[in-house]
């Protein structure tokens, strides 16, 4: 099958399996990554979480998973935290101090940093939680096609700036493959969240 017609398919499947999950479900789910992701056992993973002082995440749409409760962590334990907004074909970094005040509505109606924030840039960044359509499970990333996050990750790793990536994602969002091309990036690692089917 040719690739372009197997990533509409897994996208258009994910999506599909996503519209199922309510706002009570996503808030659910959204604490069970955060008590993952502080109590993560993993020694060398458990040092990067602990050791990043600036980290990046993202707002869920359309039933992505939630990553509010991490952001919440990471204020309170005194990190910088960031969030991506579109401008043209890139994305740029903000640091969020107030996440209940400082969205607005912007590019394919994802809430992003107002304007008059402080930019974050490649290289300040040392931890990146992702979002994906679909991952593999050696860290390969299905976007959601617009090449953002790729295009982004790309040229800090070329400029020595990439930060450490983690892909969050639900237990359904997890193929043994998925095809990529070579500008495809892959996270570093996956933390999943199982849902209750």
């Amino acid at each position: 099958m040719e690739d372009s017609i197997k990533k509409t398919q897994i996208r258009d499947l994910i999506r599909s399996k996503r519209s199922l999950i309510t706002a009570e479900q996503a808030a659910g789910y959204d604490a069970v990554l955060s008590e993952q992701l502080i109590s993560v056992s993993d020694k060398e993973l458990r040092s990067i979480i602990s050791s990043a002082s600036c980290v990046a995440l993202y707002k869920a749409v359309r039933g992505e998973l939630p990553c509010d409760g991490i952001a919440q962590f990471f204020l309170e334990n005194g990190k910088t935290i960031c969030y991506p907004k579109v401008k043209g074909d890139e994305m740029e970094f903000y640091e969020i101090t107030d996440p209940n005040s400082q969205f607005t509505e912007g590019a394919y109606g994802i809430p992003e940093p107002k304007s008059g924030l402080r930019k974050i840039y490649p290289g300040d960044i040392d931890l990146m939680i992702v979002p994906a359509l679909a991952y593999s499970e050696d860290g390969s990333r299905l976007g959601q096609g617009g090449g953002y996050y790729d295009r982004w990750l790309n040229k800090a790793e070329a400029a020595s700036k990439a930060p450490y990536t983690i892909g969050v994602c639900y237990d359904f969002q997890i193929y043994s493959a998925i095809p990529v091309q070579k500008y495809d990036y892959a996270v570093d690692c996956i933390m999943a969240v199982y849902t209750e089917d």
